[in-house]
């Protein structure tokens, strides 16, 4: 077995590593200072993405509202491609982002929609 890596080695951006690490154990942090390099994108892209960075820390919004504030009324599931493809979760919140009838709908990581509904719960108090 290997030498384990040396974390500070991986350790990039320590700041935001930290407010992590808080918001992990319930601090609220909007993330909304983060700057992003995102690669290309399309318009649609970057307004549904800039819209998801501004729903609040404990808020929700389906995806046909997000998709309609937008500015795209009839978009809601190409809403969710742009959230299972967001390189940066937590720091644009795709976890607040939720199915009609505030059914919690789709999550991309390795635990699913678990984890979305444990950052929800954690957001919820």
């Amino acid at each position: 077995m290997g030498k384990p890596a040396d974390l500070r080695e991986l350790d990039w951006n320590p700041k935001l590593r930290t407010r992590l690490e808080r918001y992990a154990v319930g601090e609220r942090d909007e993330f909304n200072d983060v700057a992003l390099d995102f690669p290309s994108q399309t318009e649609f892209q970057q307004r549904i993405l800039a819209v998801t960075r501004r729903i609040r820390y404990g808020k929700t919004m389906s995806y046909g509202d997000l998709a309609a504030k937008a500015g795209y009324p009839r978009a809601a599931r190409a809403v969710g491609t742009v959230m299972s493809s967001n390189l940066f979760p937590i720091v644009i919140p795709c976890h607040r982002v939720v199915a009609a009838g505030d059914k919690p709908g789709g999550y991309t990581s390795p635990q699913g929609v678990s984890m979305k509904l444990r950052l929800l719960a954690l957001e919820a108090g």
